[in-house]
This record gives structure tokens, C-alpha cells and sequence, in this order.
């Protein structure tokens, strides 16, 4: 039935006001239909549909109504001239609102655009907008607190998101590196905002309670003592506070507690693609502006997060990365150190085992030859404890010490689970008794993880103590965590995230100043941090192109009985075609038509709930359920995973019987989770649906079993027991058999690092005997930066041959050393300091350059970015100073800035620093 504008304002718009807190037969807060003196009556009669009143009796706002099968935008121009005209007669204009029932848009008239909201602002809502429409100042001119944040860059970032939003964009994505203040950047502009009057409701989401508790004590009550906060749980809300702060999880599920205009500011942290999936309805409902924080690498943040923060071309409001942050020591490198046992490398395999080990299982009572374990597998399927012991060994070995030189430095280890974490913590006690209180397991499930009324928690404990020294962490230390002294990142787990990689990389990389207690640190210094990975991490992999995205199990079910439905096209009377309709209708009857994301689309799919939908479905029907009804199922609430994964698998082996291509696997997985419920022996003989799961005619069932079957058992899938495990534990001798491999050669042909670094050292040697340069070096001679650049080209062509292929990456892989030079990988091979980096003879030459050249500031600039352009070529032809990024000076800029001659000598400078 479509409604009248009467109706419509009477059946959806009136209950939005109220829900909204507007109080529709008092007078004194609605006014319905108020004449707008001196407007024509014709066509629209010259009145208000809705006034809404502050406590001084002055127009807070206008609604505009319009009938439900009309768009609300058309009231634009009615909009605009009611609100003009009552502005004429009061102290300020009212803020403005446009309805049809379905949608609402907010205006603040000669200010910004008309923008979708979820929903009407509830009064306070409006009075906090007008006082601070009245009151506010520019954020571009408002001061930074240099007490909060001191660094430029961190300035920089603050202005760049203060122009962003004084161009009216309503978003913002942040992007910094781990260690270089994202928080404290974050707390400036609060600062700002509510200094500015821009701002007065702030709200601050993390993904952890860790991060939430961090913010609310590092944060918010160290740089904005005295502002009012809290944080919010679903149970607790008091809104009389100013700052808030709340888990994502948490908001997910109060949300519609708030109203859509409460807050001014919502900062995100760590925004990305798990953010647009997981909290869309949050992100949608608030009318606030948005800013996203993440120390994610920018090339890996997906499309979906650019859009999301309104950022053009996938480029960030502002970007300060790691390799910047780490050339303005504002943050610390990284060196490697790779190693692999002989079981990772070779499995656990009965027939490789000496007659001694086969003999050991044996009177274990395990059969050697049942043993046959890839090194994927260990720490997954087998545990061997001698595994771990090599693995102690080398991690004492070779990580960082205090400045005693006696004990590890702040350490953290990645373990897989929390089995495997209890594992490494016990082989330790048992290797190293007389460190008593130096290892300690810290896992979502440890007791006293967090602060509590106890006291300090066991994360503030090794942030803050001196013992514990190493923390076995099992996802609680990867990301957001700050412990500035860690010196040591031990990867005792396989990472396939690179996302997750780099947050974890980022435990370790604040520089000295941030360390309070310089005695946890090598020599009293932190320079830089040790990676010590067990499982050939590749921490040079660049992002994916196609990161894999999980699909919400319900949209996964719906979308398999679509494709039930599309094989019964031709023949609409069959029973299993019928089921479909059923189970697709009741499915969508859990789409929740309140959410705004959904209300924002409803017009369109609204006809695909109505009876006519269904009386003859077609491909071209299927099409748009799939892809305009499915995905709103990922709003629905009360998910039973359990329930609805058993379902997608009977649903998908119902799909495959009539296609005549039924899994075992999956026919396996299903008698596999029925099985596992309780009392199943009687099951069977009282649930016909059980003793057919468990019979080899499931394979053979009908729909309507299989249909029987979910309704049976699904619900019941949540009680499931435990699957027996198969996780065997050992103890065979093992030991560290390589550090890794080396690819070099044509055809990629693989050699042990030990060897690599052989045939690399001798090269070396062979260039330190007949090299001038170092024959200088040696005897206390003057070395002319000429003479070093040759070095750099000897070395660049000697260790670049096919035998060895020396670049900067193998460099890492086989040394440990971050750098992207010959000579800075002599300097530290040689322990030369006199050796200066390749980067720093260029800049060098540049400088002499310029200093000879009577230049103006723009050809200096020009010059500076040359130097840039031929420090990441090597190399410079004269084409390259006509292609970008030169041209962001210009069309043809060298031309305008430089005579031939000048443009000749900056060649013959770049030829010969060439290397």
C-alpha cells in the first residue's frame, strides 16, 4: 500500500520524532504546520510540516515531509526558503530536515550539502550543534599542543586532517607507522576539536579491551585531564560525559542506545578491511565526522577502507611510514635472524629415524612407521619437545641482552596456541631453572591479564617491571600493545596475514626516547630490534592483490539455495523448489528493516519481500537476490554459527544429489558433526534424521530428508563435543640444521645461507685486497669520495654476479642488515665506520653541485628532487628529467629552470656518481 503524506507522516515519520526524544503534543518542543510568512501558498501552501523548539522558544529545526513514494530531496528548495525566512526572525537559522519514512537527510543550509542520517537528532542533540555552529573556530587556525605531541611530522598530520575537514569532507584516514604516536596525534586533535567548539561528544573505538584501557589511561587521562570520560559498556552508559571510549564489539551491540547526532568526532583505531565488514552498521548509523587510524603499511589497505574515509586515488589524508620514520630515526630497524630444525625442514618421518629413536617410540608404545609429519605439521598435529629445546637455545643465543649482558632484553614470543604457548614455557623452566620469574605466558585466558583492583594486570607488568623479561604471547601482545624496550620479536608461529605481520613488527620499533628504563636495553642503547623467526616468515612479501574475504555463513546459505533454485527453473512445482522459496522467505525475514544500512537500500529490495516476487522467479530474480538481498544478512542478529554452518552443509549436499555429484568430504564432515552430538547412540535409534546422517543413504537422500535433517540436528550443533585429538606429543632428538636458503642463479637454484655467506665473505675479500680505496683505509689515507663511488661500483658488479646475486634483500635474509647499499653492508662487514653510505656521496656531490652554481630556490628544489629520482634509479638519462615525478614542477620544468650547459653538468654530475 502506498501511503499519503498524511499517512506517512502520521504512520513513520511522527514514531522516528519520538523515538528520537521529541515529544510530539507538547507544544512547546513540535509544532505542526507553522505558516512561513511571506512565501507564496501555492504550490506548497507556505507552512512548515514540523517546527522543533529549543527551551527559548526559537526554531531548532524544520522537518519537511513528503509522501513515502516520493523522493525526500525534492523538499530541497521548499527547505531552503522556510529556513532562510525564520532565520530573518530569530537569532540564528534552523538546522533542517527532509523525510519521506524511508529516508531522512540533515541540512544545515549554506553550510554543507544535504547528507543521509540514520536517523532524527534528539533535542540535545541539536542545541550541542547550534551552540557549537555559533561558537566554533577554524580548525586549520586553531594552536597544537606541543605538550601532547612534539614531533613535526605529528604537526603535520594534524594540519593535513584539519584542512581535510575544513574543505567540508566529513572523513579522514590516518596512517602511521607503529611507535611514531598515532594515540598522541589522535589526542591533539580531540584537543583541537573541542578548543576549536567543533566538537564536544568524542567517541575513541579499539578493537581490544587492552587498546580501550590503554586509550582511556595513556591517553585521554594523561593529555585531557580534565574533560569528563568514560567508557561504555552495553550495561553502563552515562552520557553526561564528554570523551568516550568503547571496544568496537561493544558499540556493535549498543549502538541504537545513542542517537544519530550524539557524537561530533569518532575515531577509529586500526582501520581497515575487518572494520568495513564487522561494524558497517556502526560506522553508518552515527552522523559524526570520522577519522581512521591504522599503522597499517598503505599499500595493503584494501579499496573498501580508502572509500570508507572518503580518500580519493587510495591515497591517505595523511601517510608517515615505517622506512620514513626509520631514515628520521623517529623509529628503529630491524636486523633478521632466520633458522629451521631438521624436522621443520625434513618432517618427522618413522623411516628417516635411527634404530634408537624408532627404538624409544616403540617402547612408548607409538609405531615408528605410523610416523609421517611435514615440518608444516609440527606444533599442529605433533609436538617434539627437542624441537623446542633447539629452539630456547638459539633464542638465548641469539637475541638482544639487558646492558648486564646475563639476561634476554624485553622479549616477546609469538606462539600458535595456547598449548603451544604452555609448551615453549615449560621446556623453558626446564632448561633454564635459575631464571626463576623470567618467562611468563600471557594468553586472553591467563589469569590477571588486565589492571584490575588487584592491581597492576600481567601486560602493565612487563611493560612496567623488570621481570618478566620474555612474554609467551598468543594473539594478546600482536598489535597495540606499547612496550618500548622490547628488543627481541621471536615468530614461533607462521604468519600468512601480511597485515597481521607488520602490526606484529611494529611491537618492536620505538626508538630510545621512548624507553624509560635504559638498563632492559644492549648497552644501555636501543639501536635497533631482533627478529628471531623459526618459520620462514617472508618479511619482504609484498601486499596480495586478492586478499581472501570471508563470506558471512548466512549469506553463504542463502546464496547456495539460490543455486537449488536455479536447477529447478524449469519445473517451479517440485517439492525441493517450493522448500527453497520457504527457507529463502524466512531467511529474509531476519534482515533487519530498522538498521540503516539496510534502510538505505530498502526501496530497492523491498519488492523481493512482497507475495508477487515469488509467483514466477526467473534468472534475471536470482541475479538481484544474490546480489542486492544476500549480503544484507550479514545484519542479521542471533547467529547460531554452529546451527547455520551445519545448515550450508547439508544445504550444499542437498545441491550436489541433484547435480548427481555428492562430496565424501562433505559427506564425511556431516556424519563427522553428528556423531560428535551427546547421547548419539540413542539419538539413532529415536531420530530417523540422525540414523540417516550416520548411514551411507545420505548420499542417496531426498530434499525433503536433508531438510528434515536441519531441522533436527541444527539447533542441536551447538552442543557438540570436542573432536577427538590425533596431537601427538614426542621426544626426539632434533637440531638447528640451517638458517634458511638462498636463491641466486637463473633458474632460482637454491643453496644453504652457511654457504652463501661463504662465497659472499671470500668475493669480499678478494675486492678488499685489491681495491685503492680500502688499500688507503687501511694505511690511514685520505679516501676521495671519487674513489669510494668505485668502490660502490666494484662491489655492485662483483657481488651481482649469477654465483652470488647479492641485493638488498638477501643481504637481510643472510646477514641480518637493513640496508640498501654495497657500502653500508662493507661498513658493517668490516666494522669501518669511515666507510660512508652510497646515499651519502650522492647527497655530497648534489651538494657540491649546488654550491658551485649561483641557483634559486626553485632550481634547488628541482635539484633535490633529481637527487631523489637518481638515489631510487642508480642511474639518470636526460628523458628522466622530463617524466614524473619531475613533472610536478611543470611541463618541461628542467628547460625553464636550467640552459643547456646546466642541464649538461647536472648529467655529467649524475654519470659520474652512477653505480
Amino acid at each position: 500500500m502506498t501511503l499519503n503524506e498524511a499517512q506517512t507522516r502520521a504512520l513513520q515519520i511522527d514514531p522516528q520524532l519520538r523515538a528520537a526524544g521529541w515529544k510530539l503534543n507538547d507544544r512547546t518542543q513540535v509544532r505542526l504546520e507553522v505558516p512561513v510568512d511571506g512565501y507564496d501558498a501555492e504550490p506548497w501552501n507556505g507552512v512548515t510540516d514540523y517546527c522543533l523548539y529549543d527551551a527559548s522558544g526559537n526554531v531548532l529545526a524544520v522537518v519537511e515531509a513528503k509522501r513515502c513514494s516520493r523522493n525526500a530531496r525534492e523538499a530541497d528548495e521548499q527547505l531552503r526558503h522556510y529556513v532562510t525566512e525564520i532565520a530573518k526572525k530569530q537569532p540564528f537559522a534552523p538546522f533542517g530536515f527532509m523525510a519521506n519514512g524511508h529516508d531522512i537527510w540533515f541540512w544545515e543550509v549554506g553550510l554543507a550539502n544535504p547528507r543521509l542520517v540514520a536517523g532524527f537528532f534528539a533535542p540535545a542533540d541539536l542545541e550541542r550543534l547550534k551552540f557549537l555552529r555559533q561558537n566554533r573556530r577554524p580548525l586549520e587556525a586553531t594552536s597544537i599542543n606541543s605538550s601532547i605531541v612534539d614531533r613535526s611530522y605529528q604537526h603535520e598530520a594534524i594540519r593535513r586532517l584539519a584542512e581535510a575537514f575544513a574543505a567540508n569532507k566529513r572523513r579522514a584516514l590516518l596512517v602511521m607507522a607503529t611507535g611514531t604516536g598515532k594515540t598522541r596525534v589522535a589526542m591533539a586533535l580531540i584537543d583541537v576539536f573541542l578548543r576549536a567548539n567543533q566538537a564536544q561528544n568524542v567517541l575513541f573505538l579499539a578493537d581490544r579491551d587492552a587498546l580501550v584501557d590503554q586509550t582511556l589511561t595513556d591517553g585521554f587521562k594523561a593529555h585531557l585531564p580534565y574533560e569528563p570520560r568514560d567508557r561504555i559498556y552495553t550495561h553502563q552508559i552515562d552520557k553526561t560525559k564528554r570523551l568516550f571510549v568503547a571496544t568496537e564489539q561493544t558499540m556493535a551491540l549498543c549502538y541504537a542506545k545513542f542517537s544519530a547526532g550524539f557524537f561530533d568526532l569518532i575515531i577509529f583505531d586500526e582501520a581497515h578491511r575487518s572494520l568495513f565488514k564487522r561494524f558497517t552498521e556502526v560506522i553508518e548509523y552515527f552522523d559524526a565526522r570520522m577519522i581512521g587510524l591504522t599503522a597499517t603499511p598503505s599499500n595493503f589497505i584494501d579499496r573498501d577502507t580508502f572509500r570508507l574515509f572518503g580518500c580519493d586515488g587510495n591515497v591517505p589524508t595523511f601517510l608517515y611510514d615505517y622506512p620514513q620514520a626509520v631514515k628520521e630515526s623517529f623509529l628503529v630497524d630491524f636486523s633478521l635472524y632466520q633458522a629451521h630444525t631438521s624436522f621443520q625442514r625434513k618432517g618427522i618421518k618413522g623411516v628417516d629415524l635411527s634404530e634408537e629413536d624408532r627404538n624409544a617410540l616403540t617402547e612408548q608404545g607409538i609405531d615408528p612407521d605410523t610416523l609421517d609429519y611435514a615440518g608444516t605439521e609440527i606444533e599442529v598435529e605433533v609436538s617434539n619437545k627437542d624441537t623446542l629445546r633447539k629452539q630456547w637455545e638459539d633464542v638465548m643465543e641469539t637475541c638482544l641482552k639487558d646492558q648486564s649482558g646475563q639476561l634476554p632484553g624485553k622479549t616477546i614470543i609469538f606462539a600458535m596456541t595456547k598449548k603451544h604457548a604452555h609448551r615453549v614455557a615449560e621446556v623453558f623452566e626446564e632448561m633454564y631453572p635459575q631464571h626463576v620469574g623470567v618467562a611468563q605466558i600471557i594468553t586472553s585466558t591467563t589469569e590477571r591479564v588486565r589492571d584490575g583492583s588487584y592491581g597492576d594486570g600481567l601486560i602493565t607488568k612487563f611493560k612496567k617491571n623488570n621481570l618478566p623479561r620474555i612474554a609467551i604471547s598468543v594473539d594478546m601482545l600482536d598489535t597495540g600493545i606499547d612496550v618500548p624496550e622490547a628488543v627481541n620479536l621471536v615468530f614461533m608461529k607462521p604468519v600468512q596475514s601480511r597485515i597481521k605481520l607488520w602490526q606484529m613488527i611494529g611491537r618492536g620499533t620505538r626508538n630510545q626516547q621512548a624507553c624509560k628504563y635504559l638498563d632492559r636495553l644492549p648497552d644501555g642503547k636501543k639501536t635497533e630490534f631482533k627478529i628471531i623467526d623459526f618459520w620462514q616468515n617472508d618479511f619482504n612479501k609484498k601486499a596480495d592483490d586478492n586478499p581472501a574475504i570471508d563470506m558471512p555463513v548466512l549469506v553463504s546459505v542463502f546464496n547456495t539455495r539460490l543455486k537449488i533454485l536455479e536447477c529447478h527453473l524449469p519445473d517451479h512445482t517440485a517439492g525441493a523448489f517450493r522448500q527453497a522459496i520457504t527457507d529463502l522467505r524466512a531467511m529474509m525475514a531476519r534482515v533487519p528493516r530498522d538498521s540503516f544500512p539496510v534502510k538505505k537500500v530498502w526501496l530497492q529490495v523491498a519488492p523481493a519481500w512482497e507475495n508477487d516476487f515469488w509467483t514466477l522467479v526467473t534468472p534475471a530474480k536470482l541475479e538481484f537476490l544474490r546480489l542486492h538481498v544476500a549480503p544484507l544478512l550479514r545484519f542479521a542478529a542471533d547467529v547460531d554459527v554452529a546451527a547455520e554452518t551445519f545448515t550450508h552443509k547439508v544445504e550444499r549436499l542437498k545441491l550436489q544429489i541433484i547435480q548427481a555429484t555428492p562430496s565424501p568430504q562433505l559427506l564425511q564432515a556431516i556424519a563427522e558433526d553428528v556423531s560428535l552430538l551427546p547421547d548419539i547412540a540413542e539419538r539413532v535409534h529415536s531420530s530417523p534424521s540422525a540414523a540417516l546422517a550416520l548411514s551411507a543413504d545420505l548420499a542417496t537422500a531426498t530434499p525433503a530428508q536433508l531438510t528434515q535433517i536441519i531441522r533436527d540436528l541444527a539447533p542441536q550443533m551447538k552442543n557438540r563435543r570436542d573432536r577427538p585429538s590425533a596431537f601427538l606429543k614426542i621426544d626426539l632428538p632434533d637440531f638447528i640444521a640451517t638458517h634458511g636458503y638462498i636463491s641466486v642463479g637463473e633458474g632460482g637454484h637454491q643453496i644453504l645461507l652457511e654457504e652463501y655467506k661463504r662465497r659472499v665473505d671470500a668475493r669480499v675479500l678478494e675486492i678488499v685486497e685489491k681495491h685503492p680505496s680500502l688499500a688507503a683505509l687501511r694505511e690511514g689515507r685520505e679516501v676521495t669520495d671519487d674513489q669510494l663511488v668505485d668502490l660502490e661500483r666494484t662491489l655492485h658488479r662483483e657481488l651481482g654476479r649469477d654465483d652470488i646475486q647479492l641485493s638488498s634483500r638477501n643481504i637481510r635474509i643472510a646477514y641480518g642488515l637493513r640496508v640498501d647499499n654495497f657500502l653500508a653492508f662493507l661498513r658493517h662487514l668490516l666494522a669501518l665506520d669511515a666507510i660512508p653510505d652510497y646515499h651519502q656521496l650522492v647527497r655530497r656531490g648534489f651538494e657540491r653541485h649546488i654550491q658551485a652554481h649561483n641557483y634559486n630556490a626553485e632550481q634547488i628544489r628541482f635539484l633535490r628532487s633529481v637527487q631523489e629520482v637518481f638515489l631510487a634509479k642508480r642511474t639518470l638519462v636526460e628523458a628522466d628529467l622530463y617524466d614524473p615525478p619531475l613533472t610536478n614542477f611543470g611541463r618541461n620544468a628542467v628547460e625553464r629552470f636550467f640552459t643547456p650547459q646546466e642541464i649538461g653538468d647536472l648529467l655529467h654530475l649524475t654519470q659520474s656518481l652512477a653505480a
